[in-house]
């Protein structure tokens, strides 16, 4: 869809200008809220480099303290739970109910996974990760097994296990709490639910009992330095001060469940459950008071010297102190309220807008980096908006309501639509404002009144959706398409997809139209199908390389690149993902946005080949809550390109008697090139004539991202498609679809 004329004065956003975090797993950037809207779940600073964790695969890198963020690309959706900042460049991260590892040794930029490659019910579970230096660490899994990497995780070797486990030598139900390792060779690991501890000095091969370990139920572990560390957990807060010989209970534990502690000497922050407050404390945990930095719960903290501290937590929550952690201000915030009627393009690519309820729009006139809350003179939910200028523009409410603006939203006129019947769309094109539905077209010039456009395409038609072309204008509806090229005085039919039955055309009707000029553009009908059309709807062409019938709206910003939405993806529930296409729909490649939902109809515009907007739901504010905004200007890619090699399989032709004697199975297979192994590749499969997709989730082998998948009870002439959907610093790849030929 392109754009209307770009207008005149630029009203102030509300936020700060700073950059867009990115999302974990592939080019979109929060707009709101800021910084982001995950979770939080814990803080790790090394010098002047911080890292933050948390919930949807979201990692983040500071370099000023927490006054601003930049999102890294983990390649993982999994929440995630501990990091540790190794150095300013080495960061390791561990989640996904353990089975999520992580390191980055380039500060962030990508992450590499360690051990664990299947990281979906993998077969042994990580319950801790500590590395001495950036090449040194060792892993503890769930049953007591310990293992040492001396090249930062390519490799690692098994050791002794821990005595008192169900790995141990003598068995037992004890599971791996956290351990400190002060050097290569030398470090303590305690058991989780006591005190509990084991100490090796020779690199894991022996391990003997902690004997100086007073009272406690020990959670996690946090270094300080080479001989400090804290030892935490209900009830429990014990100090090291000697390189782990001797464990010390401090008085800040009492009473409280201690979840982080971040310490500049002997000044300490700690988190605490249920994260009502934070502790501070200035004698290394021996007292504690209670502060609290924000009206979210707070779940991780973090010093990065003795006066700047970072505190954060649910759905995002940032705060920062400039007075060792006393007075906190908050960093980035949420614009509020719900806009779950979808999204509209603006006057130029830097403008958009969210249709949201009780009479309110959010605006972004600098990219999508901040929104504004603009609030239109009706309660109503709002239906459909349309700007002429930045300053110009009308608002449609979900009653009919119309009203207009000359000020940017900060008033409203009612405007009189001509008809007592609802109007379901709005558009402007230069002075001209034109209203569809629930019948026809009405048109008002300059201010005038609306009167029913009295062309035939349109006059009787029911249309309710309108999409601009440049300067050509289409109305639709279920089964009906028109165009106009003079600004909306008189429109001509289109003929959309559809078949021909004993010489009578029937139309597909429709779920979505998207126009890219006046002769190429795409519609998607209701049964999933995405069509192309480059004569003007003369002919249309079914594009199956989208191998899915999940798809819930269209959004192009170029004659050959564009998304379709989904309203699920088999490789994981619960999250909102688009399919993207850069060659006009021949392949399309699948891009993870954030955990949530669509809301339906525009959920993503794109007002460019490379720039686009999203909006999804925000689970941190209730599932039916829809103000998490997203940006990109790379098309939603992010790193280097991946390739899935062309789908094979061993017969590609077949008679029905040899598709019998097969039992009518077909296996087919690909690659993904320069797979480490464990990546989930989406196969769908339909057979001719059918509208619905089957799909099935594999996992890529280490042996060169091969895989497999075999579908049963084929009878027919079959196609079959793959997709990935990226991962650290590589970008999702789809195939082109394979055809399985079935003759008599």
């Amino acid at each position: 869809m392109a754009l209307a004329g770009t207008g005149a004065l630029a009203l102030g956003s509300a936020g700060s200008a700073d950059a867009a975090v990115n999302v974990s797993q592939s080019g979109w950037q929060w707009g709101n809220p800021t910084p982001q809207g995950n979770t939080i779940r814990a803080i790790d600073f090394n010098g002047g480099v911080g890292f933050a964790i948390g919930d949807d695969g979201t990692a983040l890198r500071t370099n000023d303290g927490g006054a601003t963020w930049a999102g890294l690309a983990t390649g993982t959706s999994q929440d995630l739970t501990r990091v540790q900042a190794v150095t300013p460049q080495v960061v390791t991260i561990l989640g996904g109910d353990g089975c999520v590892v992580r390191r980055s040794a380039d500060g962030g930029q990508t992450f590499q996974k360690v051990y664990v490659l299947s990281e979906v019910n993998c077969p042994e579970k990580i319950a801790a990760v500590q590395f001495v230096d950036a090449n040194t660490g060792y892993l503890l899994t769930r049953e007591g097994n310990v293992y040492k990497t001396t090249d930062g995780g390519e490799t690692v070797s098994r050791v002794t296990a821990i005595p008192g486990t169900s790995a141990g030598a003598g068995g037992g139900t004890g599971v791996p709490a956290d351990a400190y390792f002060v050097n290569a060779n030398e470090g303590v690991v305690f058991l989780g639910g006591g005190n509990r501890a084991f100490r090796t000095t020779d690199g894991g091969a022996s391990w003997t009992p902690e004997p100086d370990v007073e009272p406690g139920n020990v959670e996690r572990i946090r270094a300080i330095n080479a001989t400090t560390a804290y030892a935490f957990g209900p009830d429990t807060l014990l100090q090291t001060t000697d390189g782990g010989q001797t464990w010390k209970r401090r008085g800040a534990g009492n009473g409280n469940h201690v979840t982080g502690i971040s310490c500049a000497g002997e000044l300490c922050l700690m988190s605490v459950a249920p994260g009502d407050k934070i502790l501070r404390s200035e004698n290394g945990g021996g007292t504690a008071a209670p502060i609290v930095p924000a009206t979210q719960k707070i779940l991780a903290v973090g010093l990065q010297s003795g006066a700047r501290a970072v505190a954060a937590g649910v759905g995002g929550t940032t705060a920062v102190s400039d007075d060792g952690g006393q007075n906190y201000k908050p960093v980035g915030g949420d614009i509020g309220g719900s806009f779950q009627f979808g999204l509209r393009l603006g006057t130029g690519p830097g403008v958009a807008f969210a249709l949201g309820a009780r009479g309110q729009l959010a605006r972004t006139v600098n990219g999508g980096e901040t929104w504004q809350a603009i609030n239109v003179a009706t309660s109503t939910d709002i239906q459909d908006a349309s700007f002429t200028t930045l300053n110009e523009g009308y608002a449609l409410d979900q009653r009919g309501g119309l009203f207009r603006t000359v000020n940017g939203g900060s008033s409203w006129s009612p405007i009189d639509p001509g008809t007592t019947s609802s109007p379901q769309a709005v558009i402007t094109s230069g002075d001209a404002v034109l209203l569809a539905g629930p019948r026809g077209v009405r048109r008002a010039d300059g201010g005038g009144a609306f009167d029913l456009v009295d062309s035939r395409a349109v006059r009787r038609a029911s249309v309710d959706t309108f999409d601009r072309a440049g300067s050509t204008l289409f109305v639709y509806g279920t089964t009906t398409i028109a165009r106009s090229s003079d600004r909306g005085r008189t429109w001509r039919a289109v003929r959309g997809p559809g078949r021909t039955v004993k010489k009578k055309f029937r139309a597909l009707r429709l779920k979505d139209l998207e126009m890219t000029s006046a002769s190429n553009g795409y519609a998607l009908d209701v049964n999933g199908r995405v069509w192309r059309t480059v004569n003007g709807g003369r002919r249309w062409s079914e594009l199956p390389g989208v191998g899915t019938d999940s798809g819930e709206a269209l959004a192009f910003g170029s004659a050959t690149g564009g998304y379709l939405t989904l309203s699920s993806y088999p490789a994981e529930q619960g999250a909102s993902y688009v399919l993207r296409t850069s060659d006009g729909g021949a392949t399309w490649r699948p891009q993870r946005i954030a955990t949530g939902a669509f809301p339906g109809t525009e959920g993503v515009i794109s007002p460019s080949s490379t720039k686009s907007y999203a909006l999804t739901s925000t689970p941190a504010a209730g599932g039916n809550v829809f103000r998490s905004l997203f940006t990109t200007s790379t098309g939603g890619d992010q790193g280097r390109p991946s390739q899935l090699a062309r789908l094979t399989t061993e017969r590609s032709r077949f008679t029905r008697k040899q598709l019998a004697r097969a039992g009518r199975r077909v296996s087919v297979g690909g690659a993904l090139a320069g797979a480490q192994g464990g990546e989930q590749i989406v196969v769908s499969t339909r057979q001719a004539g059918a509208t619905a997709w089957t799909e099935q989730v594999v996992t890529a082998g280490a042996n060169g991202g091969r895989f497999t998948a075999t579908f049963r009870n084929i009878s027919r002439t079959t196609e079959f498609v793959a997709r990935w959907a990226g991962d650290s610093g590589r970008q999702g790849a789809g195939s082109r679809p394979l055809v399985v030929t079935v003759r008599k």
